[in-house]
């Protein structure tokens, strides 16, 4: 079992599973409409075109999360439809349940060199570190860190350089910071 602290994988990995069986298996992704999903009913055929290439099948989306959840997601939806008109309509197709994961954990580093505290020469950026939510802030924290480390690099290279060691010992001297 995970620790508590990464209880939010194991229900996206049990809601991810419950999606799936929907489906019917083979990758094929349990969809419905909109305005069914807010009314908590069956879409039935034909379904509106999909983007999703490895098959779509009816599925009762609303039956997917815990109730309170769907509660949330149906007011949201609602909430939206009243500033988008047609929203909620006949050819608004719900995929479920896509689901991406970022660190569930973050590595800490400090505020202004950007190095991971307890762990000199390491510098966690992006995702994967728990920095970023997705591929722009990921991006974003990324040109933050390479800015961070140009002194670190820089630094390592000319101190390496001003002892007289040869080209491969600068490269040697960074990893070592």
């Amino acid at each position: 079992a995970l620790p508590p602290a990464l209880a939010g994988l194991a229900f996206q990995e049990a809601m991810e599973a419950r999606a799936a069986a929907m489906g019917g298996g083979g990758l094929t992704c349990p969809v419905q409409r909109v305005s069914d999903f807010l009314e908590g009913e069956l879409s039935t055929e034909p379904l509106p075109p999909s983007s999703y290439r490895l098959g779509v099948a009816a599925a009762p989306l609303h039956e997917l999360y815990p109730p309170p959840l769907t509660a949330a997601l149906r007011d949201g939806m609602r909430a939206f439809a009243a500033s988008f008109p047609g929203f909620d309509g006949q050819a608004a197709l719900l995929h479920g349940v896509e689901t991406r994961t970022s660190a569930p954990v973050q590595v800490s580093r400090d505020r202004e060199t950007c190095e991971a505290l307890g762990l000199r020469g390491l510098f966690p950026a992006g995702e994967g570190a728990g920095y970023a939510g997705g591929i722009v802030s990921a991006a974003v924290d990324g040109i933050r860190v390479a800015e961070a480390l140009l002194p670190v690099l820089v630094g390592g290279i000319a101190a390496a350089r001003a002892s007289g060691a040869p080209s491969g010992a600068a490269q040697e001297e960074v990893g070592q910071r």
